[in-house]
């Protein structure tokens, strides 16, 4: 599996219904899990993202069909980022 990490903001559209914010939060996990993947931290930031969301999924065709579906609700709008291990990195820079 590999990470991924997501940075996000919250748009109007998710304000406008704020205090379900912890039910959607809920759904988002559901439909990462019912992919085949795992949220592995979640926070809410000050600044310029409102939130970071760290999963772990099986394949780059989840991760699509898992911002996808968020997508569809025009609640928020993503930057999606896989992570490389430092371990990987530490090796390339050897051989190079």
């Amino acid at each position: 599996m590999t990470i991924y990490i997501s940075l996000g903001n919250l748009k109007k559209e998710a304000f406008e219904d704020f205090g379900s914010i912890e039910e959607r939060d809920r759904k988002a996990k559901q439909v990462i899990e019912s992919l085949g993947g795992k949220i592995l931290c979640m926070y809410y930031t000050f600044g310029r993202y409102d939130f970071v969301v760290v999963i772990d999924m099986p394949s780059k065709e989840s991760v699509v069909k898992f911002l996808s579906i968020v997508a569809k609700y025009g609640t928020v709008r993503t930057e999606t980022l896989e992570a490389i291990p430092a371990d990987m990195m530490y090796t390339i820079a050897k051989e190079i």
